[in-house]
């Protein structure tokens, strides 16, 4: 405990908390190395897909948890209460197999992948009995309490997936086992500011019951007003481009996706795919139920073709941890295959830390859904591609004035970009302003965007963009530049990187 206190001591006086609330803003912590990752869902059938995606990125986080719960759609029952639409606990295992099958072919592609056997112990059960149940301490919400306690200056992303009754468990475990001690304040604090929840929607009551009263600093990004066009109703949204709906459709999603790409994405469902949940309602077999395909009249309000892309709204709650360039893992505001986040007010408790979906003139995460699919696809890829030659890699690209600038409004900006392939492919070269992203209110207008991107190609590597800071941005306003570089193998999948240019 002392030890515990210690650190904790020295890290709140490193960061400059206060007692006080925190500022209610969208910057999250700065730190080193990878993101700290640990994920929990109630084990529907999107929930799987957004584990198999998840196992796919493992390379490029670290992974320190995978929790099954209930939710307010899925739970085991305790004896007393029946179990409802509740798919057990063994598929875990059956994933990790498919994991261990892929797994030598992975590491040929990024060695950074975690072992089949690093992933078993980390993969455990919390509370699933039944809806909002967090009374019991499990085996998962004693490994979440661990991970938060963990002696780690990197903050936590927890990817909420189903219920947040486990994650409730592991918070109320500290609560009661340390809220009395002289130094509870500094621990909360530390707590809040590191523990950065992410959820699609609230799944039971178990945030707003327990979390939000008890906790109300921790930052809850609730990411379904974002992320919906990753989800089952993605055919409804006419703010996919065509290339998304094309990557979301049977052709693409047969071919790059569901088959002949080893054991793990053999386990991926899609629209009709034939795959049976052993527990799932019938109405729910979406892999087999047939009367689903075809029909505008479901829930879901369109009529879906078999291998159509069927949903992993989950995903979005971690996408955040990909080091992708777009560093929207600095600021819930700056948008990217995230989502775009803006504080809700609270009026009894302005304390309270809850981001919702930000105002806008994109739908969330649509503008990237076409990028997602193509680097997914990539991934999928290496399963079954024993020698490095044998896929598609990203290209490694750069701006060479750097990503963080100051300029002076009128002043015009030269930016200059150099990337190199791994599989020697052409590369081609995007520039364009995010507004969505900017501090600068005028270019949020687009009938009144002020900042034109120029591109004058000249080299293959090498791509040379100009924009004029406008005349009217005021000190502190800050532009956001985006250099996306597509890839011209494989999929055709992108790298980024944004630069940030400060008027002074």
């Amino acid at each position: 405990m002392k030890k515990w206190i210690a650190y904790v001591l020295t890290v709140v006086l490193c960061i400059g908390l206060v007692p006080a609330a925190f500022a209610a803003d969208t910057a999250l912590p700065a730190f080193e190395g990878k993101a700290r990752l640990l994920v929990t869902q109630d084990g529907e059938v999107d929930d799987m897909n957004s584990l198999i995606h998840t196992l796919l990125y493992a390379d490029t986080f670290d992974l320190e948890g995978i929790v099954q719960t209930s939710s307010k759609l899925h739970w085991s029952g305790d004896g007393e209460t029946e179990p409802y639409r509740w798919m057990g606990t063994e598929w875990m295992d059956r994933f990790l197999d498919a994991y261990a099958e892929v797994y030598p072919n992975l590491i040929v592609h990024s060695p950074d992948y975690p072992s089949p056997e690093t992933l078993r112990e980390i993969t455990v059960v919390g509370n699933i009995k039944l809806e909002a149940e967090m009374e019991e301490i499990t085996e998962g919400s004693e490994l979440i309490k661990e991970r938060i306690l963990a002696d780690d200056p990197r903050p936590l992303f927890i990817e909420v997936g189903g219920g947040a009754n486990t994650v409730a468990r592991a918070l109320l475990s500290i609560q009661e086992e340390y809220g009395d001690s002289e130094n509870w304040n500094e621990l909360y604090q530390h707590i809040c500011e590191n523990v950065i929840l992410f959820a699609w929607g609230m799944q039971d009551s178990c945030y707003m019951d327990y979390i939000q009263p008890n906790w109300p600093e921790m930052r809850m990004i609730d990411v379904s007003g974002s992320t919906a066009t990753f989800g089952y109703r993605w055919a409804n949204f006419e703010e996919l481009s065509e290339e998304s709906v094309e990557k979301m459709s049977s052709v693409w999603m047969s071919e790059h996706l569901e088959k002949n790409h080893g054991a793990l994405m053999d386990l991926y469902v899609t629209w009709g795919d034939g795959t049976y949940l052993e527990g799932e309602d019938d109405p729910d077999q979406y892999g087999t139920n047939e009367a689903l395909l075809g029909d505008e009249t479901t829930w879901v309000g369109h009529a879906y073709e078999r291998y159509d892309f069927l949903s992993e709204g989950d995903s979005p709650a971690w996408f955040i941890t990909i080091p992708n360039g777009l560093r929207s893992i600095e600021d819930l505001a700056y948008g990217g295959w995230d989502g775009r986040y803006a504080l809700k007010k609270n009026k009894d408790n302005p304390a309270v830390r809850l981001y919702q979906a930000a105002k806008g003139n994109e739908r969330g995460i649509a503008a990237w859904v076409a990028a997602i699919q193509s680097d997914f696809a990539m991934r999928a890829d290496w399963c079954v591609a024993p020698t490095y030659e044998e896929a598609n890699h990203l290209p490694t690209v750069s701006v060479l004035e750097g990503n963080d600038l100051t300029a002076a409004p009128g002043e015009v900006v030269t930016l200059h970009a150099e990337a190199t392939d791994p599989d020697g492919d052409h590369m081609a070269f995007l520039w364009y302003h995010y507004p969505l992203g900017d501090s600068y209110e005028e270019a949020k207008d687009e009938n009144k965007n002020p900042v034109a991107v120029k591109v004058a190609v000249s080299g293959e590597a090498l791509d040379t963009a100009e924009f004029t800071v406008p005349s009217d941005a005021k000190p502190g306003d800050t532009l956001h530049i985006i250099l996306e570089c597509v890839d011209g193998g494989g999929t055709n999948p992108r790298a980024y990187q944004r630069v940030i240019i400060t008027v002074k």
